[in-house]
């Protein structure tokens, strides 16, 4: 039988907080509804919780999806503040696979914003390091079953080059900690 080995240094991984989830997934609902200001706002809060919980992973992955929701509302201070922040972490933390996607994603995403000095001020400080990520393979994407679009637990978008990949048919949600098993 395959067991994912610990990360953190034989810490054992926590399971998701049913609050949690269900703000994640309120979060992805008035993102989808158009309401991507309050959503970010909900998100910012959950960083905060779960930086003071100690879980530096969940909290990386929660300022990505924070500069998401800031870029979608407009937001870019904000934005950028929190790309930032993520794309630190993700480098500090060895979560080094994220660090191409998100960039290229939230480079776009801020573009098409009309955010070009922010994304300009990220491009300075991390596009060589995600070009030299990107080129030592990082970005590529491994050979695993489908996953769904949506975590079934938080509802939060599941892309699979960034998520951790347990064995060939799950991975675990970024931001709730919940199993997903492939198609």
């Amino acid at each position: 039988m395959f067991r994912r080995p610990f990360r953190g240094g034989g810490r054992v991984p926590m399971r998701a907080n049913p609050i949690l989830v269900q703000s994640i997934q309120r979060a992805n609902q008035l993102i989808a509804n158009g309401q991507a200001s309050e959503a970010a706002q909900l998100l910012t809060r959950l960083l905060r919780e779960s930086e003071s919980r100690g879980r530096p992973r969940l909290t990386a992955n929660l300022h990505a999806q924070a500069a998401r929701a800031y870029a979608a509302a407009k937001d870019e201070q904000n934005a950028l503040s929190h790309a930032k922040s993520a794309l630190n972490q993700f480098v500090r933390l060895n979560m080094l696979p994220r660090v191409p996607k998100f960039y290229a994603n939230i480079t776009r995403e801020l573009q098409v914003n009309g955010m070009n000095a922010s994304a300009d001020a990220l491009q300075k400080e991390f596009g060589a390091k995600a070009k030299e990520l990107e080129s030592q393979g990082f970005a590529a994407p491994a050979q695993h079953g489908r996953l769904p679009p949506k975590c079934p637990q938080c509802a939060a978008p599941v892309k699979s080059d960034e998520v951790d990949w347990i064995d060939r048919n799950s991975a675990e949600c970024n931001y709730c900690g919940s199993v997903i098993q492939t198609d």
